[in-house]
């Protein structure tokens, strides 16, 4: 928005403005024509029946530069039925309650807009010119020179020209006051030939306030002392002498304010309960013409004239006071020669755009058929908005300055008043990929014949569905059955769309997961079968759904009907395993072991004290109650500091807590906040290693969770200690977490497997040698350790079973593949393919597993990182060594 400086609040200011803007004598300064080396029309688009957008790229040669500009225009038919153009205002039609364009048009209802007439930054927030909305006068003109007007007629005929306005006020004594004007905030007159050049415009003043303006203090101008007077239905009801009325104008009445001989004449003339009567009217500078405002549809002030009969024309006022020339955004409106098509034009500044002078402006609305033309507020204000086809809200058209969306008084706008129509286009709205066995209902959205959009209520009795490919389809909802592709088609009418869908395998799995934890499983009874999530290589997190799944038991016999597990039997000797295969990939949980153990459920107090990180950190750690019992609480405030890695620790006891053994799990609920902080757990054993293991790395929830954590303990020297449980905020990504909130643990477990998994086994294999070393004791091999590409390749079946483990062979449809189980860590590789599950998380190895005389081999190196084992090679002897 340019700052039209004649509102300043000293006379002296205001004087020197005043003569700023005078007209330069009779003959007004020429336009200042550029040729054009070229205007392309890169985008045509239609709004709606009746409104098209242009998108425009005009480049020419500015000071023997090149110049590059992003031009918008809006063109409006006027003999369409099914199109209107008229002017939204503020907040909710008022004035003083400015908004961007894009809430105004949203707000009106409105397909697209443009913002409107220029308003003093100063003042309260409304236009310097004129206003009718929907055939209703809002505000009047000033009496300033050479601000010109845009207008819809009766008949729909578009006008530029300049306008000026007269009333008078008259009391039931018959004594009348001249109107200043309706809704207007002070100025400085100009001259006019009327008026004296620098008074300030309230000096004596009459105006009306209608319900339009928004707000109790009107026209509070540092100059003046108001006088009020509320009138309701032609009724004088209230009057405050040199005070204000502290109300809004009545949508059945209006707010007088008077000031200096003004005041004189309501003190002397008007009382409480008296009738008044308040004539006025708009009309045309020039005698000759003969418009009647009072039947206009449709009015918006602006500033200087800029074409007149399709050429450049001279300025109606200074340009100097809205960087006439300088290269910024623009906004102007124009209509063409047979007055049957109105343009909304916006130039862009930005860094992609280069903005418009004055004269640049005229040369490019000349030659895109502008016949008449002026231009609206520009600069910061130039907003274009406009509803793309099938789309519900209007969007930004331009680029603002700086990207600001700034607040305006007023805009022109365009509706649509077509009834809806058959449908002319359609797409398919909804998901582009799906999990195998995960139903999912499309829906259709569109534009009909007037191009009005079309919403997925409208279309939805009128649609037909399709599918080819992987999948099935019900309605309008689809159901992926295997990996691939599903093409989805539909049709409304004449109107037909298409839309791919990608159904995620295998080899779209980041991380499987089996939430929540099963009881003691026991003969003969049934459970609810645990949820699995899935995290998708793009990052999405997914609950898989049951039909996807193929679920695989060890250790015990189940059957599995819709969600239930039935327990068949079990195996006592052996730890029990639910294993979740999804495709190719595959995740299992522990779901009993040799023994499971409390390690804390706070109920004495426990040697519990904080500890944080850094040292500006601050938090408290307490015991509190929780239910029927007590939980460990972390309340912690990060807000300090410096970007950096913050944590607060629930620190047990000076040196931590003792654990006996290596637990193979842990299970503990955790009552959550939804910050997406890391909650995680510290380890130390008796020679000071440390291992950290996470309980989570996103907190997104907000109630009590059982959680179930693997542990790798087997490799550190006992007795082991939990040193601490701690909530952390990493500084990478810190900015979408909570850096304040509380956590809550409760009902700590440590899971052990059956003491036959408990021993610390040593294995020893020599490359190429067909021999096997379990604690000192040689087995024979039918095939011998190997290196290929770099790598050292391990018969799999004896070496895990040699470290207490198990493995299962695999040979089905989708391929072979071999699973190992051993306390809580689980791994499956498929022969020949790089890609395996490791504890539910995919890892690509340099080289796959093979077939060698009929014996798997597996690389050791992603064997031994997800169990948990330690690797020593002696480079010497060619020998691994497994602990």
């Amino acid at each position: 928005m340019f700052q039209l400086k004649m509102w300043a609040r000293t006379m002296a200011l205001a004087a020197a403005i005043s003569t700023a803007f005078a007209p330069f004598g009779s003959v007004m300064m020429p336009a200042q024509v550029y040729a054009a080396e070229k205007l392309e029309l890169v985008e045509q688009s239609p709004i709606t029946s009746g409104a098209t957008l242009n998108r425009y790229i005009w480049q020419f040669e500015r000071k023997g530069q090149p110049v590059s500009v992003n031009v918008d225009a809006i063109i409006v038919d006027l003999h369409n039925p099914y199109v209107k153009l008229d002017t939204i205002m503020g907040t909710n039609n008022q004035y003083t309650k400015k908004q961007n364009i894009q809430k105004m048009a949203q707000e009106a209802g409105a397909v697209a807009a443009i913002n409107g007439d220029f308003f003093n930054t100063k003042a309260e927030g409304v236009p310097i010119g004129p206003q009718i909305r929907d055939g209703k006068l809002e505000a009047t003109p000033p009496y300033l020179i050479g601000f010109q007007s845009f207008a819809l007629t009766k008949d729909n005929e578009p006008i530029i020209d300049l306008f000026t306005f007269e009333g008078a006020v008259t009391a039931e004594d018959g004594t009348s006051y001249p109107l200043g004007g309706i809704n207007k905030t002070y100025y400085w007159y100009e001259d006019d030939g009327v008026h004296t050049p620098g008074q300030h415009a309230m000096i004596d003043g009459l105006y009306m306030y209608t319900h339009s303006w928004g707000q109790v203090y009107r026209s509070i101008d540092g100059v003046t002392t108001p006088t009020e007077v509320l009138v309701q239905n032609g009724v004088i009801k209230q009057i405050e002498l040199e005070g204000i009325i502290n109300q809004i104008a009545p949508e059945d009445g209006y707010i007088l304010r008077a000031s200096g001989k003004a005041h004189e004449f309501v003190r002397d003339h008007l009382k409480v309960g008296q009738k008044i009567k308040v004539n006025y009217r708009m009309f045309a500078k020039d005698p000759t013409k003969t418009y009647d405002p009072s039947t206009f549809k449709t009015m918006i002030g602006g500033h200087t004239i800029l074409v007149e009969d399709g050429k450049p024309s001279g300025y109606s006022r200074s340009i100097s006071d809205i960087s006439g020339y300088a290269g910024v955004a623009r906004t102007a409106v124009g209509f063409s020669k047979d007055k049957r098509y109105v343009y909304l034009i916006t130039a862009e500044k930005s860094e992609r755009s280069q903005g418009l002078t004055i004269p640049e402006l005229q040369n490019f609305m000349v030659n895109i058929g502008v016949w008449r033309g002026m231009n609206l507020d520009g600069g910061g204000s130039t907003q274009m908005v406009s509803r793309p086809l099938g789309g519900t809200q209007v969007q930004y058209v331009n680029q603002t300055t700086n990207g600001e969306k700034r607040p305006v008084v007023n805009g022109l706008a365009i509706w649509s008043l077509a009834p809806k129509g058959a449908p002319k286009s359609i797409s398919i709205a909804g998901r582009s990929d799906l999990l195998i066995g995960q139903s999912y209902a499309y829906s259709l959205t569109g534009y009909d014949e007037y191009f009005n959009t079309l919403s997925a209520a409208d279309l939805a009795p009128l649609g037909k569905w399709t599918v080819t490919g992987n999948g099935v389809i019900n309605g309008n909802t689809v159901t992926a059955t295997a990996p691939g592709t599903i093409t989805l088609k539909a049709t409304a009418g004449t109107a037909s769309a298409q839309h791919q869908i990608r159904v995620l395998g295998g080899q779209d799995i980041h991380s499987l997961e089996i939430t929540g934890n099963m009881p003691e499983l026991k003969v003969g009874a049934t459970y609810p079968l645990p949820a699995v999530v899935a995290l998708t290589s793009d990052g999405q997190e997914r609950a898989v759904p049951a039909a996807g799944l193929r679920w695989e038991f060890a250790g015990f016999d189940a059957e599995v009907n819709d969600d239930r597990l039935t327990i068949k039997s079990m195996d006592g000797d052996q730890p029990a395993y639910l294993i979740a295969h999804y495709d190719r990939f595959s995740t299992s949980q522990l779901l009993t072991s040799g023994e499971t153990v409390v390690f804390a459920d706070f109920e004495s107090n426990t040697d519990i004290v904080k500890k944080v990180t850094p040292a500006d950190v601050k938090g408290e750690v307490s015991r509190v109650q929780s239910g029927n019992g007590h939980s460990l609480k972390l309340q912690y405030d990060f807000t300090g500091g410096d970007k950096v890695t913050k944590a607060l620790y629930a620190q047990f006891g000076p040196e931590g807590q003792k654990i006996t053994g290596n637990p193979s799990g842990m299970t503990l609920k955790v009552k959550g906040d939804n910050s997406h902080n890391w909650i995680r757990a510290e380890f130390k054993d008796a020679a000071g290693q440390v291992k950290w293991v996470d309980i989570t790395r996103d907190t997104n929830w907000s109630d009590w969770k059982t959680v179930h954590v693997p542990l790798n303990l087997s490799n550190m020297q006992q007795p082991l200690k939990l040193n601490r449980i701690y909530v952390v905020n990493p500084a990478n990504g810190q900015e979408t977490r909570a850096l304040t909130g509380a956590v809550e643990i409760d009902d700590v477990w440590l899971h052990y497997p059956p003491k036959a998994d408990q021993t610390r086994n040593e294995v020893e294999l020599v490359i190429d040698k067909p021999t096997l070393k379990v604690n000192g004791n040689t087995l024979r091999l039918d095939q011998a350790p190997v290196i290929d590409r770099g790598n050292t390749l391990v018969p799999l079946r004896f070496v895990v079973e040699a470290m207490g483990g198990q493995v299962i062979w695999n040979d089905t449809a989708a391929g072979r593949s071999v699973q190992v189980l051993l306390g809580s860590n689980y791994a499956h590789m498929w022969l020949g393919s790089e890609r395996m599950a490791l504890n539910g998380k995919a890892v690509t190895a340099e080289v796959p597993p093979q077939l060698m005389n009929e014996r798997t081999m597996v690389p050791l190196r992603v064997l031994a990182e997800s169990m948990g084992w330690t690797v020593e090679w002696d480079g010497e002897t060619r020998t691994v060594t497994l602990k």
